[in-house]
């Protein structure tokens, strides 16, 4: 560089030294000046902070299916059965039980049996009953199981049966209307009763309402006169969907009694259950039958388990990616970054000296480094968060397509990972920074001016 040139660009120091927020404009002057090696530096800065965020966000986003699968699926992970010595024995495989007791069924299998001969339906289902309210019968217009249940400590819903429907919801509550029964003359009945009858919730509250085993054929007088109560409560048919509350589990109740009813204790039956504080493997399932001895000895989760599996699989699958894949690409992106920043530093060297040979002092001079750093940040992070997004999405169709496991991502956990991959960023270039202050500090300005740039 000869005098001229560098009188050239002392006066444009000079002239510069003397604005307001010369040191902003020197810094993105400079990064324009030697393009190319600022780009390259800033690309490789997004490229590292897009693999931290994506292994970041990927691994976040697993944890959460697992968590959000867990909480919406938490009433199903339960064991069920009608015989005493099997749960016995159940519970003396050292299963880690969360919450254990018994709920009562009422059964109409004796007197449907007696009425019209057939056998099974202990249950019994709603072609067999007429309700009448304020003197108007009802007739079903779809069959559904008429499941009346009572617990002896009159506390039906479980912790597991409010976690899922809270995830699945957001309800807090599984009345919609009215409360749990607290005298032995009132029940609480479930919308989906309400609606195979097409009966309309509002003003039910208070009223009385008789159940008829009837001849569904027309024409025939009731057979029998069953019960007549209160309806204290009106139950969200939202339990009804609830996956340990499904059509064929008998544990979606159609009608809620106190356990302490003398009709409802006149002919129960009894299911154990069990709901476990982790999830099982398939094998350890496979062997709670103990060889089907009861044809309602039953783990409700077992349709779950596969989905739990992958889930699992990708869990352990993101955790080998981010220590093995991950670990080597970002030591190799740190490893490209010192070379470059070898390069910028002595760009940076040769451009300094002049700076200082022109009255800037060497706190200006490290000024304007940590300006150009963090410019170079605030345009990498956006580039990375682009980068970090696409990259997760075309991971997330592909998983879908392999598994058909969508993952999702709360806002707190985006938030939280973008943030890291920024902060990873900016704590690099402040790294960086101090690496270039301790090598140059000691420099004169000759020795910044004979700066040779390879």
């Amino acid at each position: 560089m000869n005098k001229r040139e560098l009188q050239e660009i002392g006066g444009e120091v000079t002239e510069e030294l003397g604005k307001g927020f010369s040191l902003f404009r020197l810094a993105v002057k400079n990064i324009f000046t030697y393009f190319w090696l600022n780009a390259k530096i800033c690309l490789t800065l997004a490229c590292l902070s897009f693999l931290i965020c994506l292994f970041t966000v990927y691994n976040a986003a697993v944890q959460d299916r697992n968590e959000q699968f867990a909480r919406e699926s938490a009433s199903c992970n339960l064991y069920c059965c009608e015989s005493s010595s099997l749960f016995k024995k159940f519970k003396e495989t050292g299963v880690d039980i969360a919450y254990s007791d018994d709920i009562y069924v009422h059964s109409f299998n004796q007197l449907i049996t007696n009425l019209y001969g057939v056998g099974g339906q202990w249950l019994g289902n709603s072609s067999y009953f007429v309700l009448k309210i304020d003197g108007e019968e009802y007739r079903p217009y779809e069959n559904i199981s008429f499941c009346t249940t009572a617990s002896p400590q009159n506390n039906y819903f479980t912790a597991a049966d409010y976690t899922e429907l809270r995830a699945r919801t957001g309800k807090t509550s599984f009345f919609v209307a009215g409360n749990y029964p607290a005298a032995d003359d009132e029940i609480a009945v479930n919308e989906t009763l309400l609606d195979a009858y097409r009966i309309e919730p509002e003003g039910l509250i208070g009223k009385e309402i008789s159940v008829y085993i009837k001849d569904p054929r027309e024409g025939k007088e009731p057979l029998l006169f069953q019960y007549t109560a209160k309806v204290a409560g009106i139950m969200t048919a939202d339990l009804s969907r609830l996956t340990g509350h499904s059509a064929d589990s008998n544990l979606r109740p159609a009608v809620l009694f106190r356990y302490e009813n003398t009709f409802f204790r006149s002919a129960t039956v009894v299911r154990h259950r069990a709901y476990l504080s982790k999830w099982p493997t398939v094998e350890q399932v496979d062997t709670w039958g103990f060889g089907s001895a009861s044809p309602n000895t039953v783990y409700l989760g077992y349709i779950k388990l596969a989905q739990i599996q992958n889930l699992n699989n990708l869990q352990v699958l993101a955790t080998n990616l981010y220590i093995i894949v991950g670990t080597a690409l970002v030591i190799g992106l740190v490893l490209t970054i010192f070379l470059v920043i070898d390069k910028y530093m002595k760009v940076f060297s040769r451009s300094g000296g002049i700076l200082l040979s022109f009255g800037m002092r060497r706190s200006q001079l490290y000024g304007l480094l940590v300006l150009q750093l963090l410019l170079l940040c605030i345009v990498s992070v956006p580039i990375s968060f682009a980068l970090t997004f696409v990259g997760y999405f075309a991971i997330n169709a592909v998983v879908k397509w392999a598994t058909d496991v969508m993952l999702t991502l709360s806002l707190r956990r985006i938030a939280g990972t973008l943030l890291f991959g920024v902060i990873t960023v900016v704590a690099l270039s402040l790294f960086f920074f101090t690496y270039a202050v301790l090598k140059l500090r000691r420099h004169t300005v000759r020795q910044f001016l004979a700066t040779e740039v390879n």
